[in-house]
Protein backbone atom coordinates (compact mmCIF):
# COMPACT_ATOMS: atom_id res chain seq x y z
CA UNK A 1 0.00 0.00 0.00
CA UNK A 2 0.71 3.80 -0.95
CA UNK A 3 -0.12 6.87 0.23
CA UNK A 4 -0.27 9.73 -2.05
CA UNK A 5 0.22 13.12 -0.64
CA UNK A 6 -0.25 15.19 -4.00
CA UNK A 7 -0.96 15.11 -7.46
CA UNK A 8 0.18 17.50 -10.15
CA UNK A 9 0.72 18.26 -14.10
CA UNK A 10 2.75 20.14 -16.68
CA UNK A 11 3.31 19.79 -20.23
CA UNK A 12 5.46 17.92 -22.10
CA UNK A 13 6.38 17.90 -26.18
CA UNK A 14 5.36 13.86 -27.47
CA UNK A 15 6.70 12.64 -30.70
CA UNK A 16 4.72 14.73 -33.28
CA UNK A 17 5.63 17.86 -31.10
CA UNK A 18 3.04 18.65 -29.24
CA UNK A 19 2.22 19.62 -25.85
CA UNK A 20 0.67 16.86 -23.66
CA UNK A 21 -0.07 15.98 -20.39
CA UNK A 22 2.64 14.40 -17.94
CA UNK A 23 1.26 13.91 -14.43
CA UNK A 24 3.44 13.77 -11.28
CA UNK A 25 2.55 11.46 -8.09
CA UNK A 26 3.99 11.92 -4.61
CA UNK A 27 3.87 9.88 -1.99
CA UNK A 28 4.14 10.24 1.58
CA UNK A 29 7.40 8.52 1.96
CA UNK A 30 8.66 11.03 -0.92
CA UNK A 31 9.03 8.80 -3.93
CA UNK A 32 8.07 10.50 -7.19
CA UNK A 33 6.71 9.13 -10.39
CA UNK A 34 5.75 10.63 -13.65
CA UNK A 35 3.62 9.49 -16.34
CA UNK A 36 2.94 10.47 -19.96
CA UNK A 37 0.71 8.96 -22.33
CA UNK A 38 1.26 8.01 -25.96
CA UNK A 39 -1.32 8.49 -28.55
CA UNK A 40 -2.95 7.54 -31.36
CA UNK A 41 -2.85 8.60 -34.79
CA UNK A 42 -6.01 6.47 -36.01
CA UNK A 43 -7.92 5.00 -33.53
CA UNK A 44 -10.93 2.82 -32.71
CA UNK A 45 -14.60 3.11 -31.92
CA UNK A 46 -13.72 2.49 -28.15
CA UNK A 47 -11.27 4.82 -28.02
CA UNK A 48 -11.47 8.65 -26.70
CA UNK A 49 -12.51 11.16 -29.44
CA UNK A 50 -11.83 14.45 -27.84
CA UNK A 51 -11.40 15.36 -24.11
CA UNK A 52 -11.79 19.20 -22.87
CA UNK A 53 -11.18 18.71 -19.28
CA UNK A 54 -8.14 20.32 -17.94
CA UNK A 55 -5.47 18.61 -15.79
CA UNK A 56 -6.54 21.03 -12.77
CA UNK A 57 -10.35 19.39 -12.59
CA UNK A 58 -8.66 15.90 -12.90
CA UNK A 59 -6.67 16.51 -10.03
CA UNK A 60 -9.93 17.51 -7.99
CA UNK A 61 -11.71 15.32 -8.91
CA UNK A 62 -9.28 12.42 -7.84
CA UNK A 63 -8.80 14.53 -4.46
CA UNK A 64 -12.61 14.41 -3.85
CA UNK A 65 -13.30 10.62 -4.37
CA UNK A 66 -10.89 9.84 -1.68
CA UNK A 67 -7.76 9.01 -4.04
CA UNK A 68 -5.26 11.00 -2.13
CA UNK A 69 -4.42 10.42 1.79
CA UNK A 70 -5.32 7.49 2.61
CA UNK A 71 -3.34 3.98 1.59
CA UNK A 72 -4.10 2.89 -1.57
CA UNK A 73 -3.01 0.32 -4.12
CA UNK A 74 -2.78 -0.06 -7.67
CA UNK A 75 -5.90 -1.78 -8.26
CA UNK A 76 -7.86 0.38 -6.41
CA UNK A 77 -6.40 3.82 -7.90
CA UNK A 78 -6.97 2.11 -11.17
CA UNK A 79 -10.44 1.06 -10.54
CA UNK A 80 -11.49 5.11 -9.42
CA UNK A 81 -9.96 6.22 -12.64
CA UNK A 82 -11.45 3.60 -14.49
CA UNK A 83 -14.91 4.97 -12.59
CA UNK A 84 -14.00 8.41 -13.95
CA UNK A 85 -12.82 7.31 -17.31
CA UNK A 86 -15.30 9.21 -19.59
CA UNK A 87 -14.91 12.23 -18.11
CA UNK A 88 -11.20 12.54 -17.81
CA UNK A 89 -10.31 9.99 -21.13
CA UNK A 90 -8.42 6.86 -21.48
CA UNK A 91 -4.72 8.58 -22.11
CA UNK A 92 -4.98 10.94 -19.10
CA UNK A 93 -6.30 8.16 -17.07
CA UNK A 94 -3.29 5.90 -18.01
CA UNK A 95 -0.78 8.92 -17.44
CA UNK A 96 -1.95 9.42 -13.81
CA UNK A 97 -2.06 5.44 -13.53
CA UNK A 98 1.75 5.20 -14.92
CA UNK A 99 2.75 7.72 -12.52
CA UNK A 100 1.53 6.11 -9.60
CA UNK A 101 3.11 2.87 -11.04
CA UNK A 102 6.52 4.32 -11.49
CA UNK A 103 6.06 6.41 -8.09
CA UNK A 104 5.56 2.71 -6.23
CA UNK A 105 8.48 1.25 -8.70
CA UNK A 106 10.82 3.44 -6.05
CA UNK A 107 10.77 1.19 -3.48
CA UNK A 108 9.54 -2.51 -4.70
CA UNK A 109 10.91 -4.33 -7.39
CA UNK A 110 9.31 -4.76 -10.97
CA UNK A 111 8.37 -8.73 -9.75
CA UNK A 112 6.85 -7.15 -6.63
CA UNK A 113 4.60 -4.95 -8.44
CA UNK A 114 3.22 -7.50 -10.88
CA UNK A 115 3.04 -10.44 -8.87
CA UNK A 116 5.51 -12.63 -10.55
CA UNK A 117 8.73 -14.70 -9.39
CA UNK A 118 11.67 -13.45 -9.53
CA UNK A 119 13.20 -15.38 -12.99
CA UNK A 120 15.50 -13.95 -16.03
CA UNK A 121 13.20 -12.38 -18.12
CA UNK A 122 13.55 -12.79 -22.46
CA UNK A 123 13.50 -10.55 -24.76
CA UNK A 124 10.46 -10.56 -27.53
CA UNK A 125 10.51 -11.13 -31.15
CA UNK A 126 10.32 -7.84 -32.97
CA UNK A 127 7.78 -6.74 -35.67
CA UNK A 128 9.97 -4.21 -37.96
CA UNK A 129 7.88 -1.93 -39.26
CA UNK A 130 9.04 -1.55 -42.64
CA UNK A 131 6.86 0.21 -45.72
CA UNK A 132 4.15 2.17 -44.10
CA UNK A 133 0.93 3.69 -46.47
CA UNK A 134 -2.56 5.13 -45.72
CA UNK A 135 -3.08 8.86 -44.83
CA UNK A 136 -0.46 8.68 -42.18
CA UNK A 137 2.53 7.41 -44.01
CA UNK A 138 6.09 9.03 -43.27
CA UNK A 139 8.81 6.08 -42.96
CA UNK A 140 9.61 4.82 -46.55
CA UNK A 141 6.41 5.72 -47.12
CA UNK A 142 3.86 3.73 -50.23
CA UNK A 143 1.17 4.73 -51.93
CA UNK A 144 -1.46 1.85 -50.05
CA UNK A 145 -4.54 1.51 -48.79
CA UNK A 146 -3.09 -0.35 -45.76
CA UNK A 147 -1.23 1.22 -42.65
CA UNK A 148 2.18 -1.03 -42.26
CA UNK A 149 4.02 -3.71 -43.99
CA UNK A 150 6.01 -5.41 -41.06
CA UNK A 151 8.89 -8.11 -41.29
CA UNK A 152 8.24 -10.05 -37.89
CA UNK A 153 11.44 -12.12 -36.94
CA UNK A 154 11.72 -15.49 -35.73
CA UNK A 155 14.64 -14.89 -33.96
CA UNK A 156 14.45 -13.07 -30.31
CA UNK A 157 17.95 -12.46 -30.64
CA UNK A 158 18.19 -8.06 -30.57
CA UNK A 159 21.77 -8.08 -32.37
CA UNK A 160 20.90 -10.33 -34.87
CA UNK A 161 17.32 -9.01 -35.48
CA UNK A 162 18.85 -5.09 -35.46
CA UNK A 163 21.43 -6.01 -38.28
CA UNK A 164 19.09 -7.72 -40.37
CA UNK A 165 17.13 -4.66 -39.97
CA UNK A 166 19.51 -2.60 -41.02
CA UNK A 167 20.37 -4.62 -43.69
CA UNK A 168 16.51 -4.49 -45.28
CA UNK A 169 16.57 -0.88 -44.73
CA UNK A 170 19.13 0.18 -46.74
CA UNK A 171 18.15 -2.01 -49.42
CA UNK A 172 14.81 -0.52 -49.18
CA UNK A 173 15.74 3.20 -49.24
CA UNK A 174 18.21 2.62 -52.44
CA UNK A 175 15.34 0.70 -54.01
CA UNK A 176 12.40 3.99 -53.13
CA UNK A 177 15.12 6.57 -54.53
CA UNK A 178 14.40 5.47 -57.85
CA UNK A 179 9.94 5.12 -57.31
CA UNK A 180 7.76 7.81 -58.74
CA UNK A 181 6.56 10.19 -56.20
CA UNK A 182 3.02 11.20 -55.30
CA UNK A 183 1.12 13.22 -52.61
CA UNK A 184 -0.98 11.57 -50.16
CA UNK A 185 -2.81 14.13 -47.57
CA UNK A 186 0.15 16.19 -47.93
CA UNK A 187 2.76 13.90 -47.86
CA UNK A 188 5.45 13.05 -50.52
CA UNK A 189 4.96 8.87 -50.84
CA UNK A 190 6.30 5.82 -53.41
CA UNK A 191 4.53 4.88 -55.82
CA UNK A 192 4.79 1.87 -58.11
CA UNK A 193 3.72 0.51 -61.59
CA UNK A 194 0.18 0.40 -60.74
CA UNK A 195 -1.86 1.54 -57.59
CA UNK A 196 -2.14 -1.73 -56.37
CA UNK A 197 -1.38 -2.83 -52.52
CA UNK A 198 -0.14 -5.66 -54.03
CA UNK A 199 2.88 -3.95 -55.59
CA UNK A 200 4.44 -2.97 -52.04
CA UNK A 201 4.11 -6.61 -50.76
CA UNK A 202 6.19 -7.43 -54.08
CA UNK A 203 8.37 -5.03 -53.32
CA UNK A 204 9.30 -5.79 -49.68
CA UNK A 205 9.54 -9.62 -50.65
CA UNK A 206 11.84 -9.11 -53.21
CA UNK A 207 14.26 -7.32 -50.88
CA UNK A 208 13.70 -9.84 -47.97
CA UNK A 209 13.84 -12.99 -50.37
CA UNK A 210 17.17 -11.15 -52.26
CA UNK A 211 19.03 -10.40 -49.16
CA UNK A 212 18.28 -14.34 -48.19
CA UNK A 213 15.93 -13.51 -45.21
CA UNK A 214 13.29 -15.51 -46.01
CA UNK A 215 13.57 -18.26 -43.45
CA UNK A 216 14.13 -15.41 -40.95
CA UNK A 217 11.33 -13.06 -41.06
CA UNK A 218 7.91 -13.22 -41.74
CA UNK A 219 5.18 -10.63 -43.72
CA UNK A 220 2.75 -8.47 -41.84
CA UNK A 221 -0.01 -6.56 -42.53
CA UNK A 222 -1.99 -3.87 -40.67
CA UNK A 223 -5.01 -3.13 -42.12
CA UNK A 224 -6.55 -0.68 -40.36
CA UNK A 225 -9.55 -1.31 -41.83
CA UNK A 226 -12.07 0.34 -39.75
CA UNK A 227 -10.95 3.14 -41.78
CA UNK A 228 -11.93 1.98 -44.98
CA UNK A 229 -15.63 0.91 -44.12
CA UNK A 230 -18.38 3.15 -45.94
CA UNK A 231 -22.25 2.54 -46.21
CA UNK A 232 -21.33 0.70 -49.39
CA UNK A 233 -18.70 -1.76 -48.10
CA UNK A 234 -14.81 -1.56 -48.05
CA UNK A 235 -14.00 1.36 -50.22
CA UNK A 236 -9.79 1.28 -51.27
CA UNK A 237 -9.27 5.12 -52.09
CA UNK A 238 -6.19 5.83 -52.12
CA UNK A 239 -4.88 3.28 -54.70
CA UNK A 240 -7.63 1.65 -57.14
CA UNK A 241 -10.55 3.21 -55.61
CA UNK A 242 -12.58 0.07 -55.69
CA UNK A 243 -15.59 -1.28 -53.04
CA UNK A 244 -16.15 -4.25 -51.67
CA UNK A 245 -18.41 -6.45 -49.54
CA UNK A 246 -17.68 -8.28 -46.42
CA UNK A 247 -17.91 -11.51 -48.30
CA UNK A 248 -15.52 -9.88 -50.86
CA UNK A 249 -13.12 -8.51 -48.70
CA UNK A 250 -12.53 -11.84 -47.76
CA UNK A 251 -11.86 -13.06 -50.90
CA UNK A 252 -9.04 -10.06 -51.40
CA UNK A 253 -7.24 -11.45 -48.02
CA UNK A 254 -8.05 -14.98 -48.97
CA UNK A 255 -6.02 -14.66 -52.82
CA UNK A 256 -3.38 -12.28 -50.91
CA UNK A 257 -2.82 -14.91 -48.32
CA UNK A 258 -2.56 -18.13 -51.08
CA UNK A 259 -0.41 -15.57 -53.04
CA UNK A 260 1.98 -14.46 -50.58
CA UNK A 261 2.10 -16.52 -47.63
CA UNK A 262 1.13 -13.85 -45.23
CA UNK A 263 1.62 -14.54 -41.89
CA UNK A 264 -0.23 -12.01 -39.79
CA UNK A 265 -2.95 -9.94 -40.39
CA UNK A 266 -3.82 -7.17 -38.38
CA UNK A 267 -7.29 -5.86 -38.21
CA UNK A 268 -8.46 -7.15 -41.74
CA UNK A 269 -12.20 -5.75 -41.15
CA UNK A 270 -13.80 -3.33 -39.04
CA UNK A 271 -14.99 -3.45 -35.37
CA UNK A 272 -18.56 -4.31 -36.03
CA UNK A 273 -18.18 -6.96 -38.43
CA UNK A 274 -17.43 -10.00 -36.26
CA UNK A 275 -18.99 -12.40 -38.71
CA UNK A 276 -15.80 -11.46 -41.53
CA UNK A 277 -13.21 -11.72 -38.75
CA UNK A 278 -14.95 -15.16 -37.42
CA UNK A 279 -15.04 -16.86 -41.46
CA UNK A 280 -11.45 -15.58 -42.13
CA UNK A 281 -9.97 -16.97 -38.72
CA UNK A 282 -11.84 -20.82 -39.25
CA UNK A 283 -11.73 -20.65 -42.93
CA UNK A 284 -7.86 -21.25 -43.02
CA UNK A 285 -4.63 -21.31 -40.24
CA UNK A 286 -1.40 -20.53 -41.99
CA UNK A 287 -1.92 -16.75 -41.31
CA UNK A 288 -2.87 -15.36 -37.82
CA UNK A 289 -5.80 -12.92 -37.52
CA UNK A 290 -5.19 -10.06 -35.27
CA UNK A 291 -7.36 -8.04 -33.32
CA UNK A 292 -6.03 -4.44 -32.78
CA UNK A 293 -8.50 -1.88 -33.25
CA UNK A 294 -11.26 -4.90 -33.23
CA UNK A 295 -10.53 -5.60 -29.18
CA UNK A 296 -8.97 -1.82 -28.44
CA UNK A 297 -6.76 -3.94 -25.69
CA UNK A 298 -10.03 -4.43 -23.84
CA UNK A 299 -9.70 -8.06 -21.41
CA UNK A 300 -13.65 -8.55 -22.09
CA UNK A 301 -13.62 -8.28 -25.64
CA UNK A 302 -10.86 -10.19 -25.84
CA UNK A 303 -12.59 -13.11 -24.11
CA UNK A 304 -15.40 -12.74 -26.51
CA UNK A 305 -13.29 -13.05 -29.62
CA UNK A 306 -11.58 -15.60 -28.82
CA UNK A 307 -14.54 -18.12 -27.74
CA UNK A 308 -15.96 -16.86 -30.99
CA UNK A 309 -13.36 -18.05 -32.60
CA UNK A 310 -12.62 -14.32 -34.01
CA UNK A 311 -8.92 -14.27 -34.22
CA UNK A 312 -5.96 -15.96 -33.19
CA UNK A 313 -4.13 -12.78 -31.87
CA UNK A 314 -4.51 -9.27 -29.83
CA UNK A 315 -2.60 -6.38 -30.06
CA UNK A 316 -2.31 -4.47 -26.67
CA UNK A 317 -1.79 -1.27 -26.38
CA UNK A 318 -1.49 0.20 -22.90
CA UNK A 319 -3.23 3.65 -23.37
CA UNK A 320 -5.77 1.82 -25.18
CA UNK A 321 -6.67 -0.08 -22.09
CA UNK A 322 -6.75 3.16 -19.62
CA UNK A 323 -4.80 2.00 -16.56
CA UNK A 324 -2.02 -0.04 -15.42
CA UNK A 325 -4.43 -2.96 -14.00
CA UNK A 326 -6.35 -2.47 -17.36
CA UNK A 327 -3.27 -3.32 -19.72
CA UNK A 328 -2.46 -6.11 -17.22
CA UNK A 329 -5.80 -7.95 -17.57
CA UNK A 330 -5.83 -7.87 -21.41
CA UNK A 331 -2.11 -9.36 -21.55
CA UNK A 332 -3.50 -12.20 -18.78
CA UNK A 333 -6.98 -12.17 -21.04
CA UNK A 334 -5.38 -12.71 -24.03
CA UNK A 335 -3.12 -15.48 -23.03
CA UNK A 336 -5.66 -17.58 -20.88
CA UNK A 337 -7.62 -17.70 -24.30
CA UNK A 338 -4.65 -18.88 -26.26
CA UNK A 339 -4.71 -15.84 -28.49
CA UNK A 340 -0.82 -14.63 -29.70
CA UNK A 341 -0.10 -11.51 -28.00
CA UNK A 342 1.52 -8.62 -29.38
CA UNK A 343 2.27 -5.43 -27.37
CA UNK A 344 2.39 -2.05 -29.47
CA UNK A 345 3.70 1.65 -29.24
CA UNK A 346 1.30 4.08 -30.74
CA UNK A 347 2.35 6.51 -33.69
CA UNK A 348 2.45 9.79 -31.29
CA UNK A 349 5.00 8.77 -28.21
CA UNK A 350 6.53 10.08 -25.45
CA UNK A 351 9.67 8.69 -23.28
CA UNK A 352 7.70 6.11 -21.28
CA UNK A 353 9.03 2.42 -21.39
CA UNK A 354 6.34 0.71 -19.58
CA UNK A 355 5.48 -0.75 -22.78
CA UNK A 356 8.75 -2.65 -22.54
CA UNK A 357 8.70 -3.77 -18.95
CA UNK A 358 5.10 -5.22 -19.86
CA UNK A 359 6.46 -6.96 -22.42
CA UNK A 360 9.38 -8.64 -20.72
CA UNK A 361 7.73 -9.35 -17.08
CA UNK A 362 4.76 -10.86 -18.47
CA UNK A 363 6.76 -12.95 -21.46
CA UNK A 364 4.96 -11.82 -24.05
CA UNK A 365 5.98 -13.16 -27.57
CA UNK A 366 5.87 -9.96 -30.13
CA UNK A 367 6.00 -6.56 -29.76
CA UNK A 368 5.82 -4.06 -32.43
CA UNK A 369 8.55 -1.34 -31.92
CA UNK A 370 7.90 1.00 -34.23
CA UNK A 371 9.63 2.52 -37.36
CA UNK A 372 13.20 2.60 -35.79
CA UNK A 373 15.23 4.82 -37.88
CA UNK A 374 12.81 7.62 -37.65
CA UNK A 375 11.28 7.30 -34.31
CA UNK A 376 13.96 7.01 -31.65
CA UNK A 377 11.47 6.60 -29.01
CA UNK A 378 11.05 3.39 -30.36
CA UNK A 379 15.11 2.98 -29.78
CA UNK A 380 14.51 4.13 -25.93
CA UNK A 381 11.61 1.16 -25.89
CA UNK A 382 14.32 -0.81 -27.35
CA UNK A 383 17.06 -0.62 -25.74
CA UNK A 384 15.14 -0.78 -22.24
CA UNK A 385 14.01 -3.92 -23.13
CA UNK A 386 17.87 -5.13 -23.76
CA UNK A 387 18.47 -3.62 -20.08
CA UNK A 388 15.51 -6.18 -19.00
CA UNK A 389 17.06 -9.05 -20.57
CA UNK A 390 20.37 -8.90 -20.02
Amino acid sequence: MAIIQSIACRKILNSHVEFTNEFIVELVDGAIGVGGSPQGETISIYEDKKITIGPDTIIRKLEEVGCVGREIDQETFDGGLQREISLIGRNNAFSLSLAFFNATRKTRSLFELFGKPKTRLAPPCLCLNILNGGWHAYTNPVLSDFHEYILVARSNDPEEVIRDHNEIQRAVKEKLRGQTKTVISGNSVNRFATADNRECIDFLLKIRDGLGLSDKYDLMIDASAGDLWTEKGYHLPITDGSLRTSEQFHEYWMDIIRQYGLRFLEDPFREQDPESWRRLTTSQQSCYTIGDNFYSSDAGRIEAGAEKQCTHGAVIKPNQAGTVTAVRRAVESAQRNRQIAITSHRSISTEETFLSTLTCIYNVEYIKIGPLQTDYSSIVRLNEIIRLTE
